[in-house]
């Protein structure tokens, strides 16, 4: 059964801002290369036999500080984009609320099946990641893979493995650098498999920071 030890990427100037990032390629703060070496020293002694990371600049940048002790090349995996929030990135709610307040509200009561104007459904999202976890659990069976991808990602891999009411999707709390850790053999759809969950959202290594 494969390992996967996922996080979020280090905070980003839009984090900072409280704007909806999706897939802009947002650059990181310093405090995000920090966290993100505080997590590479936290696995350094962690067998660790494949990298991947969401392709965007955020999630790449955080995956290659984590692999300085692993010597692992960091593989870009689009399918572990964030949400797509279309025209809405860039902004905070704020100001889509001036300008978007129906259709965001639409999308709220129901996002798996609507989606912002240009982007995507969280249906959607949940299986794109899905795709991605069983192959590669499928690829490297009884590896230890690390996945950089962000909250919308993750919170999607544990929804779908629990088989949670659509309500429950945004109820995980996923911080930047977190550590998440699944195990899964790819046999089995992800909502249908043996896989369990060993850890979600721990930020142990934060502390000393």
């Amino acid at each position: 059964m494969a390992r996967f030890f996922l996080t979020r990427h280090g905070e980003t100037v839009w984090n900072r801002e409280r704007k909806y990032q999706g897939q802009s390629d947002v650059p990181l703060t310093d405090e995000a290369r920090i966290q993100a070496k505080s997590l590479s020293e936290r696995l350094k002694d962690e067998k660790i036999d494949v990298i991947y990371a969401s392709d965007l600049g955020r999630t790449m940048e955080t995956a290659e500080i984590i692999a300085e002790h692993h010597g692992r090349k960091v593989v870009p995996a689009p399918l572990m984009r964030e949400l797509n929030f279309g025209i809405w990135e860039g902004m905070t709610y704020d100001e889509i609320m001036q300008k978007w307040a129906k259709e965001y509200n639409k999308w709220q009561d129901d996002p798996f099946n609507e989606k912002p104007p240009k982007g995507e459904t969280l249906s959607e999202l949940c299986e794109r990641v899905s795709k991605f976890f069983m192959k590669a659990a499928q690829d490297h069976p009884d590896g230890r893979i690390l996945v950089v991808s962000h909250a919308g990602p993750i919170r999607a891999i544990l929804s779908v493995l629990l088989n949670l009411k659509q309500d429950f999707f945004w109820k995980f709390k996923i911080s930047n650098t977190s550590l998440t850790i699944i195990e899964y053999d790819g046999l089995k759809q992800l909502s249908e498999s043996d896989a369990f969950i060993v850890m979600v959202n721990d930020t142990y290594h934060l502390k000393f920071i």
